[in-house]
């Protein structure tokens, strides 16, 4: 049940998404007791972030991405300022300032999109794949990548996917 009255997920008052609330801030009072906003955007609240999807604000130059990994460290790397702008309207990275972004956890965003369910064969998937390989200039962006599993990204690879349907076909 999803919804105003259920216990186990709500919506982040700054990115919207609905999440499960363990994924919230804790108010320090207790389990039961969890801030409006989620993990992610706590970092946008900590900087004062008004507007985190409003792309007029970006400057128009190289744009610095924070991205936290899974040991919790920030890395930063940059990207074009067109890339930058793909991002955030995507919503897979919010405005920290003019030119710092910083990028959600696409991983989780879009195994829940799929469903956990492989886009090539239908299985249990526990992997996110890039449709177009980054290899080959593929961004890791909410609509360049699928839910997949570990048999059919390691045999997809670097192709393309037109390749590998094609390969797909002739086994």
């Amino acid at each position: 049940m999803l919804g105003d009255f259920c216990k186990l997920y709500k919506a982040c008052s700054i990115c919207g998404r609905l999440k499960h609330f363990t994924k919230f801030a804790s108010n320090g009072r207790g389990k039961s007791r969890r801030k409006s906003y989620c993990h992610e955007c706590k970092y946008f609240k900590r900087n004062g972030s008004k507007d985190i999807f409003n792309v007029q604000i970006l400057e128009k130059s190289s744009i610095a991405v924070a991205v936290k990994t899974k040991s919790k460290k920030r890395v930063f790397y940059s990207v074009l300022y067109e890339d930058a702008i793909r991002m955030v309207i995507d919503r897979t990275a919010g405005i920290v300032n003019s030119s710092l972004i910083h990028q959600f956890d696409i991983r989780g965003i879009v195994l829940d999109r799929d469903g956990f369910i492989c886009e090539y064969c239908g299985g249990i998937g526990n992997t996110i794949d890039h449709i177009i390989p980054k290899s080959k200039g593929g961004l890791t962006s909410y609509t360049n990548c699928v839910c997949s599993c570990k048999r059919c990204n390691s045999k997809k690879g670097s192709l393309s996917l037109r390749e590998f349907l094609n390969t797909e076909n002739k086994y």
